[in-house]
């Protein structure tokens, strides 16, 4: 832990380590608290752009177009999982094919057959799921990928990953009803926790998203699962967690912001789901067309510094009243 207060709080909690030789060892003050800060950010009024923030600094550290990528590659020297843009709302259809030439039709979009992602961004929740032999190979399935049709007219894709090694993912793509298809070999780089691919402008590599360890939460559209709702996908606007040594916490309703304080952050169970502040901070009231900010709904993110950081929503419109203009406050509690 960086936060010497922390260490030295869980020791004296356990006992394993004795402090002083006074009779009566003196409480451990916490760490002063940050103060609150008020802001708002801007994804357009269509939801356009995803922002990436950092509460270390109080700023955007970067902004992209959610529909610039199509598919994210896990960049750790061992990783090997494969996500699709949920928020372009893509999916995945498996051919159980391995010849991509004999791959010319897809089924019907209304198919139970398409697959997507987990909103909680885990690696064993993936549509394409583990495609290798275990020693860096493919086991040579063709996937079908539907892309949205508004965002790319060639909307649907096949694709073969080859192979994966530490340093590099090879896939092959195609157009649907292409015989022939593309090589690209996709380089990983540690510092970042994706690198992806755009099959925009006859496939490329791209860079929607900044270094790892600068940032903290992200605004943007992401595909959550209405489960009561006998698994209903549906396209939402939210905040997604950086998968990036980063846990949260929803805080119960009834506990007010100014309430979640100190050792009471400690003592919480976190979760790594990316979706734990999700889009559920906000409700749409469908006769009126507006939107509700539920502010007494509190959240608090523990981040790669092991700093713990609450925020609640004010607001999701700008001053002129248009909507994708999420307004927060946040503040550093340890």
């Amino acid at each position: 832990m960086k936060i010497k207060g922390l260490v030295y709080l869980s020791v004296l909690l356990t006992g394993t380590f004795l402090v002083s030789c006074e009779k009566d060892d003196q409480p451990v003050p916490l760490p002063a608290k940050g103060e609150s800060t008020y802001e708002i950010v801007e994804m357009g009024e269509e939801y356009t752009d995803q922002l990436f923030y950092d509460f270390e600094t109080a700023r955007v550290v970067h902004i992209s177009q959610i529909v610039s990528w199509d598919m994210a590659f896990d960049a750790s020297p061992n990783g090997f999982n494969v996500f699709v843009n949920g928020g372009s709302d893509n999916l995945v259809y498996k051919t159980n094919e391995t010849d991509m030439t004999v791959v010319k039709s897809a089924p019907s979009i209304l198919s139970e057959d398409w697959e997507y992602d987990a909103s909680c961004g885990l690696k064993d929740s993936t549509a394409i799921g583990d495609w290798t032999n275990g020693k860096g190979l493919s086991k040579g399935q063709v996937y079908i990928v539907k892309l949205n049709e508004s965002n790319n007219p060639d909307n649907l894709q096949k694709i073969k990953m080859v192979s994966v090694t530490s340093t590099e993912y090879v896939m092959e793509y195609a157009s649907l009803e292409e015989d022939i298809s593309h090589t690209i070999t996709i380089p990983k780089d540690n510092d970042y926790n994706y690198a992806y691919f755009s099959f925009f402008e006859g496939g490329k590599v791209v860079k929607p998203e900044p270094k790892k360890d600068t940032w903290d939460i992200v605004f943007t559209r992401y595909r959550y699962i209405y489960h009561e709702l006998d698994d209903f996908p549906y396209v939402v606007t939210g905040v997604l967690l950086n998968p990036y040594k980063t846990t949260g916490l929803a805080v119960d309703s009834t506990k007010k912001f100014t309430e979640v304080e100190g050792e009471w952050v400690l003592q919480q169970d976190y979760s790594n789901h990316r979706d734990v502040i999700g889009f559920e901070w906000k409700s749409y009231d469908i006769d009126k067309r507006v939107y509700t900010v539920h502010p007494e709904k509190s959240y608090v993110v523990k981040n790669r510094y092991d700093k713990y950081w609450k925020i609640h929503f004010m607001g999701f419109t700008n001053s002129q009243g248009v909507k994708g203009s999420p307004s927060f406050e946040f503040q550093r509690v340890y």
